[in-house]
C-alpha cells in the first residue's frame, strides 16, 4: 500500500505572482486546469488513496476546490497561520488526528512536478528507512545539486551554482519512516533540507535516481514553460 502523501503547498508564491497574482501557486492554471487537477490525476494513477494538503497562502481557495473535486483520493489539510516552512509543516502535518502516530509518510513539494513510479520509489526507500528522489537535469545551476556517499545516499545538498551544466537534483520527494519521523517531530526544524536532512546524526536517506520529466513552475520563466510541456508530461 502507498502511503499518505503530505503536500507542501503553505508558501506566499511571491515569485510567481507577476503571471498568477490571484491563486496559490498549486491552482495555477496549467493548460485548461489548475495544476492540482493534474496533480490529482497523476496520483490517481500511482495508485495514492490519501492526500494531506500543508496550507497557507489563501489557503480557503484550495479547500473550496478540493471540496469540489470529484477525485477518489481522499482528502484532508491543515492551515497554517504563520509561515512554518517546509520542516515546520511536517511537523504540523504529525499533530493532525489522521497523520498522528504515522508509521511512513511520502512528502513532496507543490509547485514542481515529476514523474516517476511511486511505488517502485517507496520499495527502494523502505530498505534504509528514508528516500529522496533524484533526477538528472541538462541546467542544474539554478537548482543545486545532490551529493552521493558510496552507498548512494545522500551526503549533502549543493547549492546552487549558476553554471549551465547537467547534474542529478533533489525532485522534491521524499520517503520517511517512522524512526525518521518522530526524529523529525522531536527537532526544531525549519526547512526539511538544511535542518533535517542535513544532520550528521540522521539515519541512511537513499538517493532513488528514477526521476523524469521534471519540471518547475516557481518562476515566471518556468510557468510559461510549463504550459507547453505539461501537455506531453500530464
Amino acid at each position: 500500500m502507498v502511503p499518505t502523501l503530505v503536500v507542501l503547498a503553505g508558501g506566499l508564491g511571491t515569485r510567481l505572482r507577476s503571471v498568477v497574482a490571484d491563486q496559490p501557486k498549486i491552482l495555477a492554471p496549467i493548460g485548461r486546469h489548475p495544476y492540482l487537477h493534474h496533480l490529482l490525476k497523476w496520483a490517481e494513477q500511482q495508485g495514492i488513496e490519501h492526500m494531506h494538503f500543508c496550507l497557507g497562502f489563501m489557503a480557503e481557495k484550495v479547500v473550496a476546490w478540493l471540496q469540489e473535486s470529484d477525485s477518489t483520493i481522499q482528502f484532508s489539510w491543515q492551515i497554517e497561520t504563520k509561515q512554518l516552512g517546509t520542516g515546520g509543516a511536517v511537523k504540523l502535518a504529525l499533530e493532525q488526528d489522521d497523520l498522528s502516530g504515522a508509521d511512513e509518510l511520502l512528502i513532496c513539494n507543490g509547485d514542481t512536478f515529476v514523474d516517476f513510479s511511486v511505488s517502485e520509489f517507496v520499495c527502494k526507500s523502505r530498505i534504509v528507512g528514508g528516500g529522496v528522489l533524484t533526477v538528472h537535469v541538462d541546467d542544474s545551476g539554478r537548482f543545486g545539486t545532490v551529493k552521493r556517499n558510496e552507498s548512494d545516499c545522500l551526503d549533502c545538498f549543493l547549492e546552487k551554482h549558476g553554471r549551465n551544466e547537467p547534474g542529478e537534483i533533489n525532485a522534491g520527494w521524499y520517503y520517511f519512516d517512522k524512526v525518521l519521523l518522530e526524529q523529525l517531530f522531536s527537532l526544531d526544524v525549519t526547512s526539511l533540507e538544511r535542518d533535517f536532512l542535513m544532520k550528521k546524526d540522521l539515519g541512511p536517506i537513499l538517493c532513488v535516481d528514477t526521476g523524469r520529466q521534471f519540471l518547475d513552475f516557481g518562476t515566471p520563466e518556468s510557468y510559461q514553460v510549463a504550459q507547453t510541456l505539461f501537455k506531453d508530461a500530464l
